[in-house]
């Protein structure tokens, strides 16, 4: 009877799928590369009984995919090589400790990603190298210990993603719960999270009592998803676990990018859905702000009108924030020279920019401080981590402002820490100037959100600042 049950529900979760997730009978479903290689801690559940045998999640996970996703189960490191991963649509760890990579497998496996591929991580994928501080950044925090392993409700933060849609508000369950260190909820976009309310959260160690456990994110051009759930062999077993995960790996494969939300606490800048969108807006020389709404619902936004200057809130903000930027740059003709492909910038204070400006394809080894990502003038960012022209993009930008004694003397520069599209492209670098171009060449600890007319259509949305 049972077992009927579930086979019941699980047609039903599949009959249910977008059709983005359905096979048609003419083409083969996506191929998942599933590592399960224990350098650390083996969990029993990728515990082999035997040469050539499946370990209890490889067999459960290929035959909950047939159909949706090819399976290749392996326990071999030297999978993770350029040449192999080109083979594979996505990549799954449940890995532990420092695995035996090379360094070559290693840089493969986050260029693989950055530029298209699909990392997945399960439970102990956040207890895997942690000497490796590009896959940290990668899967998004590190494990910091399991005080839960007891009957938890999950929050479901996202009810219509498809590793979620299929939960409900919350999820009950039993397992191992997880609590991380590194982690943050931006650019992370939080799935899944303990439900504080009912658990006894003395256990854990975060001041924040912000306990996540599954989240996603795009990486460059490719995407990740992780969730800390599955220590358990009967949580394998369960079809609503396998939905989570599967349909996880199936957004990282081909979903529509998220959107981080703005904390209930932040403060919108510009909200392109809201009527009211320019009016906390002025030009750089006090008029009336003259740029426009162009979309529709989620793709509302504004956009650049050429020619009519630069655009700054009517706020000044101070002290030290985290502000969520969205912009697309336009495509532009190919022969353009480099300043003249979608230029625009986000200047903090009006005075320290992170430019704006279509910069695809540009290898690493050449971009420049004036590049998409560089903070003008000062600081070139340390990876590559656009899209092409004509998809929304998105800058994190950890902001500390400059310091200065009773006096007025400034004693410390200002420092930012900068995520593009999910990677850290500058990590507390100090800004020890305004940049060109800047509203005023002074340095208060204050000042508006400027964005720059540089003659070329950029559009703009979801802007808002979280103070620290």
């Amino acid at each position: 009877m049972i077992s009927r049950l579930l086979l019941v529900f699980t047609a039903a979760l599949l009959s249910s799928l977008p059709a983005s997730a359905q096979q048609t009978a003419d083409e083969d479903p996506p191929r998942l590369l599933f590592l399960t290689h224990s350098a650390g801690f083996v969990h029993s559940v990728v515990r082999r009984p035997a040469p050539g045998e499946l370990a209890h999640a490889e067999r459960i996970l290929t035959e909950a995919a047939e159909g949706r996703l090819i399976v290749d189960c392996t326990q071999d490191c030297s999978t993770i090589n350029a040449e192999n991963l080109a083979k594979y649509d996505a990549v799954l760890f449940y890995t532990t400790g420092e695995l035996p990579i090379s360094e070559e497998g290693k840089a493969a496996l986050i260029e693989w990603t950055r530029t298209g591929g699909a990392f997945c991580g399960v439970h102990c994928a956040t207890d895997t190298f942690y000497q490796f501080p590009d896959y940290m950044g990668l899967v998004g925090g590190a494990f910091d210990g399991h005080p839960w392993h007891e009957q938890v409700t999950m929050k479901v933060e996202d009810r219509s993603h498809p590793a979620t849609a299929h939960l409900g508000e919350k999820w009950v369950l039993v397992d191992e719960i997880y609590q991380f260190k590194w982690w943050r909820r931006h650019p992370n976009y939080v799935l899944l999270s303990l439900d504080t309310g009912a658990t006894d959260v003395a256990r854990g160690k975060r001041a924040d009592r912000d306990y996540a456990n599954s989240w996603c994110k795009d990486f460059g051009q490719g995407k990740m998803f992780y969730t800390a759930l599955g220590h358990r062999e009967d949580v394998w077993t369960n079809p609503v676990f396998q939905e989570h995960l599967i349909g996880g790996i199936e957004w990282a494969i081909g979903g529509e990018s998220v959107s981080v939300p703005k904390p209930a606490e932040a403060i919108s800048l510009l909200d392109a859905g809201h009527p009211g969108t320019l009016a906390g807006w002025k030009h750089q020389d006090g008029a009336a702000a003259q740029w426009t709404l162009v979309g529709e619902g989620t793709d509302r936004a504004m956009q650049v009108k050429p020619g009519t200057g630069n655009l700054m809130t009517r706020a000044q903000l101070g002290g030290d924030f985290l502000l969520h930027v969205e912009f697309m740059v336009p495509e532009t003709p190919a022969d353009n020279r480099w300043q003249d492909r979608g230029n625009s910038g986000v200047y903090i204070h009006g005075r320290y920019e992170v430019q704006v400006l279509n910069s695809f394809g540009t290898p690493a080894a050449e971009l420049r401080a004036g590049d998409c990502g560089g903070i003008y003038g000062k600081h070139v960012a340390r990876v590559n981590a656009c899209k092409p022209a004509g998809q929304w993009q998105s800058y994190d930008i950890e902001f500390r402002a400059p310091r200065r004694d009773k006096d007025g003397a400034k004693t410390e520069n200002a420092r930012m820490s900068v995520w593009q599209n999910g990677i850290l492209i500058h990590d507390d670098v100090e800004v020890d100037s305004p940049t060109g171009a800047a509203a005023a060449m002074d340095e208060p600890g204050y000042g508006p959100l400027m964005l720059q007319d540089h003659g070329h259509a950029v559009k703009f949305r979801n802007v808002w600042l979280l103070p620290r």
